[in-house]
């Protein structure tokens, strides 16, 4: 690709159209469009002075004026998502770029180059350097590491074309970021912004300068419009495990679906277009979740999504061998019952993407043995069922929790979620009457060769489905109680952070001979009154500590006599976040008895 045609430095805009400091780089895309970061623009109303510093033939300094496109103007946001501006040239450029971006993730540790236009620097700057995983805090960027680049000062790179070294494909725009941690120097952190995200905010590139497939094809899509994440949340829960990489999940997953499940089919789509950089709506985050919910599932941790519904296997082969090659680390297939490539065919095609280092993510509506046997390791079902009991036991153990919670907490307080129903003890009779299945099932693989044919490998691939479907059926249940245990639990803390706020006045008014005042007086009773007599609204209960508290800061501190109340917390905030929940109870149960 010619690099000379697209090559941008972008000035502050001068009175008389002259052009001023240098702000950054940029990337032209046809005669009229700039590519850069937000943050090196003076604002998304200001003009701007585009620089062409390299054409062959033209003077030195060509410039242009341009503006941000209206829509197109994407603020850094989060901690380190958007940072994207769209500009438009005020009038063509001297030449037409042809330069266009790749959806292809190019693997990591892939060599790349960056041309900025740091100060002092006429003709810019190349700097070699290497792409190394997810950056930032939002999953939106790529971290790059520059090689042999020590300037102190890199400003001017931001918005500069990052290319793939050795085929000059347009990957992204780099992004400079300025840190300043406390006592530690001042220093840059380096990311690229990849064409993935640039297509999921500016509409007017992803339509006419983007190359390459989506990741998820139209028939595994859902309109961001149209995204739903309530229900079925264990499915989502598994899904995003294995974007997610988490230990609980194999480098061959398999999930069943009923063919007529819509919400479930709704689920698989959102899950995975929350994982794709260019179709999810912002809400993935590393770490995020929702109450009552599943993690949400890094954003790029999908590699390639392909529905294999009707295709052959040469179409297939297209999509999970291309051409030319490049690596594919997380790649979800969705197999229906009847595909028009052969369970064996796709099964080897399957095969080699993982001996190349692929994760491969199997939904399948029905047993199919063809594949599960070819993929799967022998010993699946037994694995699965062991992570299924796992799970039903912390069903179990959650359920029981809750139920103590809730009866400690419903002679006193109002409000509360009511404990959930007795899904541990069905989801653990589930799993002996699987256990059992599975040893039917070796048995029947051990019979002698010259018995008639017991259908064992088909009895295998049914009961993989059965445990699917159980799993999901158990971490819905448990995604639902840890978040009543949550809300119980701050509830809890909520309660005894005003009973010891309310003793912790009491006490001082003591300290001063002034506890028999008597409307300091009266509102202890009246809030104390609250907190044991209940059931009571903890939001009575805090204004009525509130109202105490002021007036003892106006008896004692000379204050107005109006304080604020004590903040409400958030559900799972407090003892419940600080360690999980795991060994809160006593420290609770202590605080309980000493303020009654």
């Amino acid at each position: 690709m010619d690099q000379q045609s697209w090559r941008l430095r972008l000035h502050a805009e001068l009175p008389g159209g002259e052009p001023g400091d240098v702000l950054g780089a940029g990337v032209l895309f046809g005669r009229d469009l700039v590519l850069t970061c937000a943050h090196v623009l003076p604002g998304p109303a200001e003009p701007v002075r585009v620089e062409f510093p390299v054409l062959a033939g033209e003077p030195k300094g060509v410039s242009r004026s341009a503006k941000v496109v209206d829509g197109h103007w994407v603020e850094r946001y989060g901690r380190d998502e958007g940072d994207l501006a769209l500009l438009r040239l005020t009038e063509p450029a001297p030449v037409t770029s042809t330069a266009v971006l790749h959806r292809d993730p190019a693997p990591y540790d892939t060599r790349v180059t960056v041309d900025g236009f740091p100060r002092n620097r006429s003709g810019g700057l190349w700097v070699d350097a290497v792409l190394k995983g997810p950056g930032g805090h939002g999953d939106e960027w790529v971290q790059i590491n520059p090689v042999d680049f020590h300037d102190p000062d890199p400003r001017g790179f931001s918005g500069a074309g990052v290319t793939e070294a050795g085929t000059g494909r347009l990957l992204g725009i780099m992004v400079a970021v300025y840190d300043t941690p406390a006592g530690r120097s001042p220093f840059f952190h380096f990311y690229m912004i990849p064409a993935a995200t640039i297509a999921g905010h500016l509409p007017l590139v992803a339509e006419h300068h983007m190359t390459g497939p989506r990741v998820i094809p139209p028939q595994l899509s859902v309109a961001p419009g149209h995204q739903r994440t309530g229900r079925p949340l264990g499915l989502q829960q598994t899904l995003t495990c294995w974007l997610n990489g988490d230990d609980t999940s194999w480098d061959i997953e398999t999930v069943f679906l009923r063919e007529d499940d819509e919400e479930a089919d709704v689920a698989l789509r959102t899950t995975l277009g929350l994982a794709d950089r260019e179709r999810s709506p912002g809400l993935s985050t590393t770490g995020s979740s929702r109450p009552g919910g599943p993690a949400v599932p890094h954003r790029g941790s999908i590699s390639l999504a392909v529905a294999a519904a009707g295709r052959s296997r040469e179409q297939l082969a297209r999509d999970l061998e291309p051409e030319p090659a490049r690596q594919l680390t997380s790649v979800v297939v969705s197999l229906p019952d009847r595909a028009a490539a052969a369970p064996g065919e796709t099964a080897g095609l399957l095969r080699r993407l993982a001996d190349r280092g692929a994760r491969l993510l199997l939904v399948l509506h029905g047993p199919a043995p063809g594949l599960t046997g070819e993929l799967l390791p022998a010993g699946r079902a037994a694995q699965w069922l062991e992570r299924l009991a796992d799970r039903a036991d912390r069903l179990s153990e959650t359920e029981r929790a809750v139920r103590d919670l809730f009866r400690r907490l419903e002679p006193r307080v109002t409000g509360l979620p009511g404990p959930p129903a007795r899904h541990g003890d069905r989801a653990q009779l589930w799993t002996a009457q699987l256990a059992a299945e599975l040893e039917q099932t070796q048995q029947r693989e051990q019979e002698p060769a010259g018995c008639p044919p017991s259908g064992s490998e088909m009895g295998v691939a049914a009961l993989l489905q059965m445990l699917s479907y159980a799993e999901q059926s158990v971490l819905s249940a448990l995604l639902w109680a840890e978040d009543v245990e949550q809300r119980l639990l701050a509830a809890l803390d909520r309660m005894l952070d005003l009973r010891g706020l309310l003793a912790a006045e009491q006490a001082r008014l003591a300290d001063h001979q002034r506890a028999e005042d008597a409307v300091a007086a009266g509102q202890y009773r009246r809030a104390q009154q609250l907190l044991t007599e209940g059931p009571s609204s903890l939001d009575d209960v805090e204004r009525a500590v509130a109202a105490f508290v002021a007036t003892v800061h106006a008896r004692l501190d000379g204050g107005s006599g109006v304080e604020a109340a004590p903040r409400q917390r958030d559900a799972g905030e407090g003892t419940a976040a600080r360690d999980g929940g795991q060994g809160t109870a006593a420290a609770r149960t202590a605080g309980e008895e000493g303020t009654r």
